[in-house]
């Protein structure tokens, strides 16, 4: 049983243990990708037990309505304990309970203590259970330094009352110090003044907002500041604001991965949120750029949250289709955190849903999707796939800037599709190779040509899964079936499990490799993409033993069109081909570097300390007679009709134990 086949057994299963009454309730893809990652963490081995164990805990985590709250803290506790001070990373939920200054100074502060949870208020809580809200060490409160940027809204006409009933704020990178002045020698914590903050602005269809509060929403204040209200499911254009501050209103589709851009001639941290202005007509894509220590205040943010910007830095013309703003320095930023229209999280779609964009999102799609169904607009797509090839970085320059871009080609039981694959997401899928079968997490599609091409990222939150190099599968007779290896080798196998025994051992051909390899069993590779390096001066169509390679040599990557490569990007790997037995049939393999040394038993380092070429012979032939469990790929080389075969993973069938037939 081939991993998707396993699915559908697994999919039933989990639906009985969370009581659902239809499968359907379990999005495809939510299943497929989690129990990828599952798997992925297990790689010693994990039993269909444990996996559905794990499964069911994250259903019910992520279905819960509490997933949204969990990581903020509610409390002031932490400031006053006298062992640890709070991590820098922690995000806070406070409540504004005073604004006052300090006498005769004009130094603000603010008596704050930890906001209520809108999971809990009114005494709902994940399950449909009630009981009363705790506060614990919420009821503490503490004093805080206002930053500076927020004095002008303290005495604005506009925002009068605005720190009153119960204000909500959301904080993080909190630090405290004693003020001196409390009695009994205790210290007196005040936390240190902040810009990474947002306010939160409620309105009457606010979750969980408390029946005392809903006479004091913020309805008038977002109609006058942001010129905007809620209609309808959504935020619609209200009128002009009361005065123009380049304010920004956009709900949150994207929180995107942080990186590190050139800024000011220098490698600075940076991150973006990527957002809709909705109540524009026609709506408006928004992206809002975080440099240096402002990257902080996204923590705040999440998807379908809302947020507000008064005083951003306008970096992109009015009329343009994308607004560009920078969180800058006189920047205040404003949140509204989840709205009763909101689906649950894991709220499964039998039909196709459009996002806000008009692009058709598969995030909750409930059935598998097949590459003969995919069409131009489609975004959020899970995919199980086959690769058919995989090109070298073909880099897309445009001026000064270099991206680093690479095709691949997959098919399924349907269809076949072109993929581009971006910078490390590219740079990661190209080890992949030809054969092996892969889930593909967050892609989109567009139109080129006339052909449908998918398309992914980090920026739309890429991720791709080597389902055939997973060893945690192997590891547990549960989880897979093993084939004969008669049937293992037809193409449509697509990814197979097996159980054989090593017959004989040998090199797969001549590279450049390491002058104390004797037997040609490794090969000189990028360490980043996993294949051939090229030595400068060297034939890259033959073999040569090289003394102390990186010491005293040059070597490029044509793969990733990459040159003068670093000593540490280059490394020996196994490159050796197999002949194996199951008991009914001989067939001869490769295998993949880290199946190699998996079966080998011992590292390419240390095969090339061995001291002379019997002894690498010796180390070779260890495995012959033992028996394995392998991932294979069956597949045909570009313009050949002939079928090969190339192992994968391996595990030593005694590491697993019994197994099923």
């Amino acid at each position: 049983m081939g991993f998707g086949r396993m699915l559908p057994l697994l999919r039933d299963e989990l639906g009985a243990c969370i009581g659902v009454s239809d499968v359907s309730e379990i999005p495809w893809c939510w299943l497929t990708v989690t129990a990828s990652k599952i798997i992925s963490e297990h790689s010693s081995g994990l039993s269909r037990t444990v996996l559905l164990t794990e499964l069911e805990a994250k259903w019910h985590h992520e279905a819960s309505r509490e997933i949204l709250h969990t990581d903020i803290h509610r409390t002031v506790g932490p400031f006053f304990h006298r062992e640890s001070k709070p991590s820098q990373e922690l995000v806070f939920g406070l409540q504004i309970d005073n604004t006052w200054a300090i006498p005769g100074t004009e130094i603000w502060l603010w008596t704050l203590s930890g906001a209520p949870d809108p999971a809990e208020v009114g005494g709902a809580v994940a399950g449909g259970s009630s009981r009363p809200k705790a506060r614990n060490t919420a009821d503490m409160q503490i004093d805080a330094f206002i930053h500076q940027r927020y004095y002008p809204i303290i005495e604005a006409t506009e925002f009068s009352g605005f720190f009153s009933h119960r204000r909500t704020l959301y904080t993080t990178g909190l630090s405290a110090a004693d003020r001196g002045g409390s009695g009994g020698g205790s210290p007196s914590q005040t936390i240190l003044p902040t810009a990474l903050l947002a306010f939160e602005l409620r309105i009457k269809e606010t979750k969980g907002l408390p029946a005392e509060l809903r006479s004091f929403t913020d309805e008038p204040l977002l109609e006058s500041i942001f010129g905007v209200r809620y209609s309808g499911e959504r935020f619609v254009r209200h009128a002009q604001p009361a005065f123009n501050a380049d304010q920004l209103w956009c709900k949150v589709d994207l929180v995107c991965p942080q990186e590190t851009r050139y800024r000011n001639n220098r490698l600075a941290p940076y991150q973006m949120i990527q957002g809709l202005a909705e109540h524009e007509d026609p709506p408006r894509l928004v992206n809002i750029s975080f440099w240096d220590k402002d990257i902080g205040i996204v923590r705040l943010f999440k998807q379908d949250s809302y947020i507000g910007l008064l005083c951003p830095i306008m970096t992109s013309k009015p009329s343009g289709k994308t607004v560009e703003v920078e969180y800058g320095t006189q920047t205040i930023a404003f949140i509204s955190q989840e709205l009763s229209s909101t689906p649950n999280t894991l709220a499964s779609q039998m039909s196709i849903a459009y996002n806000d964009l008009g692009y058709l999102d598969y995030r909750r799609y409930a059935h598998r999707m097949y590459l003969d169904r995919c069409r131009p607009g489609m975004v959020n797509l899970s995919l199980l796939v086959r690769v058919v090839a995989v090109s070298d970085n073909i880099p897309l320059v445009e001026g000064e800037r270099k991206t680093e871009r690479y095709a691949l080609r997959v098919e399924d039981e349907r269809g076949t599709c072109d993929l581009t694959l971006w910078s490390k997401v590219g740079q990661q899928a190209s080890r992949l190779l030809p054969g092996q079968l892969i889930l593909l997490e967050s892609v989109e599609t567009h139109e080129e040509s006339g052909d449908v091409i998918l398309n992914g990222s980090v920026d739309i939150d890429t991720r791709v899964y080597n389902i055939s190099a997973m060893t945690g599968i192997l590891t547990s007779s549960t989880l897979c079936t093993y084939v004969p290896l008669a049937l293992a080798q037809h193409p449509e196998a697509a990814n197979s499990y097996c159980r054989a025994r090593i017959v004989a051992i040998s090199s797969s051909g001549v590279h450049v490799r390491d002058a104390r390899d004797s037997l040609a069993a490794t090969s000189l590779v990028h360490s980043v993409c996993g294949r051939p390096a090229v030595c400068s001066g060297i034939s890259s169509d033959g073999g040569k033993q090289l003394e102390n390679p990186v010491d005293f040599y040059s070597f490029d990557c044509p793969s990733c069109d990459t040159t003068c490569l670093e000593a540490d990007d280059i490394e020996s790997v196994f490159v050796i081909a197999l002949e194996i037995n199951d008991g009914t049939t001989s067939a001869c393999a490769h295998a993949t570097a880290s199946a190699a040394s998996e079966i080998v038993g011992i590292s390419p380092a240390r095969f090339l300390h061995l001291p002379n070429a019997s002894e690498q012979q010796s180390a070779l032939a260890s495995a012959v007679g033992q028996e394995f469990v392998l991932s294979l790929s069956s597949y045909c080389e570009p313009l050949s009709a002939e079928t090969s075969l190339r192992i994968d993973a391996a595990r030593l069938s005694s590491d697993i134990g019994e197994l099923s037939a």
